[in-house]
């Protein structure tokens, strides 16, 4: 089953790119086969892409929207309402300011396609996405003219 993840800026506007990012999506799901979204849910893109497949499943019910956990959730966690299951990547312990970074390299790892709302070259989205293309992923990026 192939599947794909997202990284973008935490803090920026992307709902500009809304309808770019749907886009990209279906053509995911259409043309690639894509039927597992991993999504790290930490910020403004990750909030959008996981709407934006939840919003899909309508016409892709077979699609899974899942939320990579960068720390084990405790017994009061509730999964998001967009999120159809979770997961905890690392098989191993790591210190706490490394889980984020260490999760990132895990859906890079994982996915065929990255999802890319990076616009700046600083922050972790933007070292995600360098790791990607060190990996020779596949990178669909937003702001790229089509």
């Amino acid at each position: 089953m192939r599947s794909a993840t997202f990284f973008g800026h935490r803090d920026f506007d992307f709902s500009p790119y809304q309808g770019r990012v749907a886009e990209i999506i279906s053509n995911l799901v259409e043309n690639y086969g894509v039927r597992e979204f991993y999504n790290g849910f930490r910020g403004n893109f990750d909030a959008l892409c996981a709407k934006t497949v939840f919003e899909l499943k309508t016409r892709y019910p077979d699609v899974q929207n899942i939320l990579a956990l960068s720390y084990h959730g405790g017994k009061n966690f509730v999964l998001p309402k967009f999120f159809d299951d979770s997961i905890y990547l690392l098989e191993r312990r790591v210190p706490p300011k490394y889980a984020i970074s260490y999760t990132n390299r895990e859906m890079i790892l994982r996915a065929d396609f990255i999802v890319s709302g990076v616009r700046y070259h600083y922050g972790g989205a933007y070292a995600a996405l360098n790791f990607a293309k060190r990996n020779k992923k596949t990178i669909l990026d937003i702001f790229e003219e089509r």
